[in-house]
């Protein structure tokens, strides 16, 4: 009896720790499916976050591109300024190409739309003719000013394109937020160690449960074999018996003595 209620104990021990082992197994699945949903979701910023720093590289590629011929072309222009300064000291002009040009072509539609008289006609080509030789004494410098107002031009431009790359580098960075995958990140490590722990204990109990298992099968099968040789033991003592009183019930018969109801119902047996 005290066997039995020894391998009961086994049993409800068992069981507990069975439910304990299978409590803890659920918890690290749960734990599981929530750190492969988070990994997901990180994939797919990952991948928002590749596209978007494609297009970033792209911009950012490009506006320095710009703003690199810009600095190019400042130093350009910074030696045409100096060439023209010297041209100016040197020739000691105080005249303006552009200007004498101007007024070369205003001269020249003045005597192709207004009824000039011969000797205004005159005076005028005399102006225009000495303007012109004046214009081509200026030749060297007015190809210095149109250079420096083609890098001018050019320089605008550049600045410009710059500025329009940085405007949309800009546009599509203000929306992409880091910060969900730092945080997301740090949720998959915590839930990580929740994940060891518990999986720790499972395996802890699962150990526990296998070692326990094993003794229950053990003391299930002590006892039996001890039910086994007790009820032999009971078997061998009743065979006995009736083998000893069928021999005096054999030897009554022999003897002729007169048979009691025990005798009979010894035989009946």
């Amino acid at each position: 009896m005290e066997k039995e209620n020894s391998i009961q104990k086994l049993k409800d021990q068992l069981s507990q720790i069975n439910e304990e082992k299978e409590k803890y197994f659920l918890e690290k699945e749960f734990l599981k499916k929530q750190i492969l949903s988070i990994i997901s979701d990180i994939k797919k910023i990952k991948s928002e976050k590749d596209k978007s720093n494609i297009n970033i590289n792209d911009i950012k590629k490009n506006r320095d591109n710009y703003n690199n011929k810009v600095h190019e072309l400042i130093e350009k222009i910074k030696k045409i300024n100096e060439q023209k300064r010297e041209f100016l000291n040197k020739q000691n002009i105080k005249e303006d190409p552009n200007k004498i040009k101007e007024q070369i072509d205003s001269l020249e539609l003045k005597v192709e739309t207004e009824a000039l008289g011969l000797n205004a006609e005159k005076k005028v080509m005399k102006q225009i003719k000495d303007l012109k030789k004046k214009y081509d004494k200026l030749g060297e410098l007015k190809k210095i000013f149109d250079e420096h107002s083609k890098l001018s031009r050019e320089i605008e431009e550049n600045k410009k394109k710059a500025e329009e790359h940085h405007k949309n580098l800009k546009e599509l960075t203000k929306d992409v937020d880091y910060s969900q995958f730092k945080e997301k990140s740090k949720n998959i490590e915590e839930l990580k160690k929740k994940q060891e722990i518990a999986f720790n204990k499972f395996v802890e109990l699962k150990a526990k449960a296998s070692l326990m298992s094993n003794k229950l099968k053990f003391d299930e099968e002590q006892l039996s074999k001890s039910k086994e040789e007790k009820k032999k033991k009971q078997e061998e003592i009743i065979t006995k018996k009736l083998e000893e009183a069928e021999k005096k019930v054999e030897e009554k018969l022999k003897s002729k003595k007169k048979l009691t109801t025990d005798d009979l119902i010894m035989l009946q047996k």
